[in-house]
């Protein structure tokens, strides 16, 4: 299931695709029968946002860069830090609102697209395609893409990290497990080994994870899921991630909601 709509930390008074608002919006020109790629990169400090594209389904086939077996949806909930890349069969000639809407919020911003020839003026502001209701892509429908290098199924892992995600909205502290960066002790990895981060969040809010240096594999259950390097942990959610502690250094692992992260929500990983 997906979460309901809890109000945001912060709403903004304006919110941009490709640096424009919503009343002077990116156009995007396609000819008819074109099968255009798009990537989303949610580079939003505080906002999650549900993507779609009036009159057309997307195929998403990569998230985080990662290449995924290709599924096809109406819409696509993307947290902070995450990328899909999905494609459009342009297929639908006219011209239509590629809308992202804040989570929690009535506020939506748009890029037009607009067909080669098509002189129809733009949909009106504020109008929320039907494909944000339709069929929304969870991770559950994610599968890894063959080729994709992922970390070794059927043995147990060489460590099991268990990471708590807590806080509230009254004093304004985030943590993980308990301590608030940087008075939080690091979390010290052997090189080259099978880790297993172990999430719960025990708070009311969405929680976008994101581990710097590797990427990991996101257990849902299919027995292949998708390689990412962030992920959105809903309210008293538990969440697996596996990956290989091949990457020396001291890597920042953190809630990808930055006021999250400045009150407390981050560790430092050392591998090595």
């Amino acid at each position: 299931m997906l979460p309901s709509q809890v109000p945001p930390d912060m709403v903004y008074p304006l919110y941009l695709i490709n640096g424009k608002p919503g009343s002077a919006p990116l156009e995007l020109l396609v000819k008819r029968r074109e099968k255009v790629r798009l990537r989303f990169i949610n580079a939003s400090a505080a906002t999650i946002y549900r993507v779609a594209l009036a009159g057309h389904r997307m195929t998403v086939t990569h998230t985080d860069g990662q290449p995924v077996e290709p599924v096809e949806v109406d819409a696509v909930r993307i947290g902070m830090g995450e990328r899909y890349d999905v494609l459009v069969w342009a297929n639908h000639p006219g011209v239509w609102q590629l809308a992202a809407q804040a989570e929690g919020t009535t506020k939506m911003v748009r890029a037009i697209l607009r067909y080669e020839g098509s002189t129809d003026a733009w949909p009106p502001a504020g109008y929320l395609p039907p494909e944000l209701t339709g069929q929304i892509l969870r991770y559950s429908m994610l599968e890894a893409a063959p080729g994709v290098v992922v970390p070794p199924g059927g043995r147990n892992p060489d460590r099991v990290v268990p990471i708590t995600l807590s806080g509230g909205m009254g004093q304004y502290v985030w943590t993980m497990n308990g301590q608030a960066f940087p008075q939080a002790d690091q979390i010290a990895l052997e090189g080259d080994r099978f880790i297993r981060f172990q999430l719960y969040n025990m708070s009311m809010m969405s929680h976008p994870i994101h581990l710097h240096g590797h990427s990991f594999q996101l257990e849902n259950g299919t027995g292949h899921g998708p390689l990412k390097d962030t992920v959105l942990v809903e309210p008293m959610q538990r969440l697996t991630l596996d990956w290989i502690s091949d990457n020396p250094g001291r890597w920042a692992f953190h809630c990808h909601n930055l006021y999250h992260m400045m009150a407390g929500m981050m560790r430092i990983v050392k591998v090595g």
